[in-house]
């Protein structure tokens, strides 16, 4: 698995840690792709949500 399937996971709310799982990386090598992809990055922080999204839900 390289980037497109990285960036599937991510978007689709996978943990970092799982992603690695999945990808067999026993290093971080995976996390490159993060850098170099906002929207990739973006789904890891914030697990799928937008950075306009509160933080809490309120009930």
């Amino acid at each position: 698995m390289r980037a497109w399937g990285t960036t599937s996971l991510a978007v689709a709310g996978v943990p970092p840690d799982r992603i690695r799982a999945i990808g067999r990386w026993k290093s971080t090598a995976w996390e490159r792709y993060v850098r170099k992809n906002p929207t990739l990055l973006q789904a890891l922080l914030f697990h799928g949500r937008s950075i306009h999204d509160p933080p809490f839900a309120f009930v």
